[in-house]
């Protein structure tokens, strides 16, 4: 099942359920992954990429809500980013990532010059199951 199919699938289940929240939450993921390509034909990794990006924007949101005093719409925000990470894989922990940068550093060696390559090398054993800043600080830590 590819992930315009699973969209569609809990746009369908909100619809009957009259989850406004949700339907609209559904119907973004969807409309950011057709920006991407018309057809909705996109890998599940961009798809990821895409859904990161936005809970990531959201997080940005929810911070400059509680900042500004405007708890109701961090409130609602929240509720929206807890159901974008529904269709997030679940993430690595520190520990997990950290032992897969320890062994990118003991293959490619303890050397700042090459932060780039360990991010790529990291990232890509990974996959979407991490965070590109949560490796990057841990690699700054190990690289220190």
């Amino acid at each position: 099942m590819t992930v315009v199919e699973k969209l569609n699938d809990e746009i369908k289940t909100a619809m009957k359920e009259k989850n406004q929240r949700r339907l609209a939450v559904a119907r973004m993921l969807k409309a950011k992954i057709l920006n991407v390509n018309a057809r909705g034909e996109v890998s599940e990794e961009e798809s990821v990429k895409l859904f990161r990006g936005y809970a990531k924007t959201l997080a940005e949101t929810i911070d400059l809500a509680k900042r500004a005093g405007k708890n109701e719409i961090a409130v609602e925000t929240e509720a929206e980013l807890a159901i974008v990470k529904e269709f997030l894989p679940p993430e690595l922990t520190a520990g997990q990532i950290a032992e897969a940068a320890q062994d990118a550093i003991k293959e490619l060696g303890k050397d700042k010059s090459k932060f780039g390559l360990l991010m790529k090398t990291v990232l890509g054993r990974l996959g979407a199951q991490a965070d590109g800043a949560a490796v990057r600080d841990i690699l700054n830590k190990l690289l220190a």
